[in-house]
């Protein structure tokens, strides 16, 4: 049975681009994180774990260092093979492998093999052209730092761009209440506070924002410098205010479906086990174990009560049966979790954790 223990809270010596909208969101989040050393208490899908060697590749293939198709099978192998690796020592071993866990695993394969033809295509584009990629920035004040995926010096044009292996659009709804699609405002944050550091490191503003996803798509992002300086020093009063709750021992959180619905930290949030005791529409439960059941075809039943009602969660493994067994009339919290069409049942996952 998984424990938490006492949470020391540390604090956040900066922030990154990528991390921004996360803490704007809810700060909480990223606190826990740092008390964790930013090793998450339950595992994300498999599809985020390719997405690590999507991203990787996809640096690789910027820099030169994976031209062509004989080279990406290798390095791709290679790629695979250390997340896997990392998998099996976090206990995650049911992601292994990936290529039978992870939806539409060859499809992204060809996709991402599509961006060879851009390593080829460079000297055609222009003979002047420079080709920066993952090159680290930080402010003068080291509050905010951070990766730039790539960056291409074309004459008087300088274009950051961002890669994204998941999805860059959302639909928003109008004035009018009419629906259209637009890049994700994290994304839009991220490359404005990315445009900030290339400027406060070399003095030249980019001229272009873009990012670009797995099947060579580009979304181009505006800005202006007033808006990058607004968001480098949002950010930085985002630090600050966070690192204070630290001092005073208040803490704020922002608990709702979208921003907690894939936390990693959820099973320590305070503030979560809170909503959780009156939202029955998540896909975790908490409450007392009052009893577990196996079957004879080897699945495993447990009934949390909590209040006035009865949760029964299927689908547990035989080998969690003594375990369970063990924690009778204990209140533990089980994460992860599928919703069954009958109401206040729910069933295991290969990601289900439980806490006590």
């Amino acid at each position: 049975m998984n424990k938490i223990g006492k949470i020391n809270f540390r604090e956040i010596k900066r922030i990154s681009p990528s991390q921004f909208y996360s803490m704007k969101n809810c700060a909480y989040k990223s606190l826990l994180a740092e008390a964790f050393e930013k090793k998450p208490l339950l595992p994300v899908s498999s599809n985020a774990y390719f997405g690590i060697v999507l991203h990787k590749m996809l640096e690789l293939i910027a820099k030169g260092e994976v031209r062509n198709d004989d080279g990406f099978n290798k390095v791709f192998n290679e790629q695979v093979r250390s997340v896997e690796e990392s998998l099996f020592k976090n206990g995650y071993n049911f992601f292994i492998p990936l290529q039978k866990n992870v939806k539409d695993y060859g499809l992204k394969k060809i996709l991402l093999k599509k961006h060879l033809s851009a390593v080829s295509e460079k000297p055609a584009i222009s003979n002047n052209a420079e080709y920066h990629s993952e090159k680290w920035f930080e402010s003068q004040d080291k509050l905010l730092a951070g990766k730039i995926d790539l960056v291409i010096i074309t004459g008087t044009d300088l274009e950051i761009i961002d890669f994204k292996t998941g999805a860059i659009m959302e639909d928003v709804l109008d004035d009018s209440g009419e629906v259209f699609s637009e890049v994700k405002e994290e994304y839009k944050a991220q490359l404005k506070l990315y445009a900030y550091l290339y400027f406060e490191n070399t003095g030249k503003l980019p001229t272009k924002l873009s990012l670009v996803d797995l099947a060579k798509q580009k979304f181009m992002v505006d800005f202006s410098l007033s808006e990058c300086i607004g968001m480098f020093e949002e950010a930085k009063k985002l630090l600050q205010c966070t690192n204070e709750s630290i001092v005073t021992g208040i803490f704020v959180a922002n608990p709702t479906q979208t921003n907690c619905r894939y936390c990693l930290y959820r099973p320590a949030c305070s503030f979560y086990q809170c909503q959780l005791k009156i939202d029955s529409d998540m896909n975790d439960v908490s409450g007392s174990l009052r009893n577990v059941v196996k079957y004879q075809n080897g699945n495993v039943n447990v009934f949390l009560q909590r209040g006035d009602r009865q949760f029964t969660i299927t689908n547990f493994p035989a080998e969690k049966y003594n375990i369970l067994k063990g924690s009778i009339n204990k209140n533990i919290g089980i994460y992860n979790l599928r919703r069954e069409a009958t109401k206040f049942v729910l069933s295991a996952t290969k990601t289900t954790m439980i806490y006590e």
